[in-house]
């Protein structure tokens, strides 16, 4: 996904921001073999969700069906068991992996389903969002779990632990991974923002936020604001709609709604770079010069590789006055835009 902040840049700010196992003998479930290749729909499940939420930006009869044939080839050719062991459950998301590959998708960021179903490419929270709907009707233990801009999912045993599943690696990943790869604040686990098992609702809320963010990038900012607010009313430590949404009022000069929306986004996520960039363009707007120059300096320290900040912290200088820092500033950006790129 990725997944998922919303940036504008202007000329002087930032605005934002498996292997498939060759399967040994291991039953079908009974409701498998008593099912297989009849689903048409019902029960609805997640993925059916997230279809009819992008009913106006393109979602179709078409993408359901391809959705109820992959359920149904699910059925035919996922082994699940009950009171599973480890390996069991390693099997049965191996099948579910092999079904999708099978179907010929592949990973590539994306934001809405339905253009990931008609393209075959398909990101994380899409990725999650067919391996539920196949959970949701055969009856396995499976959920959404968010990461920063990233979703996976999480088979829970009987006993209440838990193996992660990458879905777009086909493999499973401890949380640890997660932790080091997505530089995730302690404070953010225990807040439950990020690395809990999400309910029905709050994955809901990923889809309004992947609409929200979708909106952004079409420049349709008030219709966004809308998405991004049922994506926090569902999901309250959703550090990233609370980013987009910041990151879209900033945009629309709505300037103390946004600075409170990014500073909820800080305080839930304090290791996301980018939201103390646009924090600190809040700040900048509002002519709080100090308090952005604050934020670009820990955008810039989580962050040493984009020069946005760099850029915007030679602006904040000029207009405290400070032309030689703003100068030192200004040539530091230059060099490392040439240096990474970005």
């Amino acid at each position: 996904m990725n997944h998922r902040t919303a940036r504008r840049v202007a000329s002087t700010a930032y605005r934002v921001m498996i292997l498939a196992a060759s399967c040994v003998a291991l039953s079908i479930s009974a409701f498998a073999q008593e099912n297989a290749a009849r689903y048409t729909g019902d029960p609805r499940t997640i993925a059916h969700d997230f279809l009819d939420l992008e009913k106006d930006f393109g979602a179709r009869p078409e993408h359901h069906a391809t959705v109820n044939r992959i359920i149904n080839r699910a059925l035919a050719e996922v082994p699940v068991k009950p009171d599973a062991a480890t390996a069991d459950a390693v099997r049965t998301l191996q099948a579910i992996d092999a079904v999708l590959r099978a179907e010929g998708f592949s990973f590539k960021d994306n934001l809405l389903l339905s253009v990931g179903i008609a393209r075959k490419q398909i990101d994380c929270d899409n990725y999650c969002a067919l391996y539920v709907a196949i959970a949701e009707v055969m009856k396995i233990p499976l959920v959404p779990v968010y990461a920063p801009d990233h979703s996976f999912v999480r088979y829970y045993f009987s006993d209440g632990s838990f193996l992660n599943w990458e879905p777009t690696q086909g493999k499973s990943l401890p949380d640890s991974f997660y932790v080091k790869a997505k530089g995730i604040a302690q404070p953010s686990i225990e807040k439950g923002v990020y690395l809990k098992a999400l309910s029905r609702k709050e994955f809901v809320a990923v889809e309004y936020n992947n609409i929200g963010a979708h909106l952004i990038m079409a420049k349709k900012l008030r219709e966004a604001v809308t998405y991004l607010s049922a994506a926090i009313a569902f999901y309250p430590a959703f550090s990233s709609a609370w980013h987009n949404r910041g990151s879209a009022r900033l945009a629309l000069a709505m300037l103390p709604e946004a600075r409170s929306d990014l500073e909820t986004a800080v305080g839930l996520d304090p290791l996301r770079a980018t939201s103390r960039t646009a924090l600190g363009d809040a700040y900048s707007d509002l002519r709080e010069y100090q308090k952005a120059v604050q934020h670009y300096a820990a955008s810039i320290k989580l962050d040493p590789t984009n020069h946005i900040p760099y850029h915007n912290m030679a602006v904040a200088m000029q207009r405290l006055g400070r032309d030689g820092d703003a100068r030192a500033w200004e040539k530091k950006a230059k060099e490392i835009r040439a240096k990474y790129g970005r």
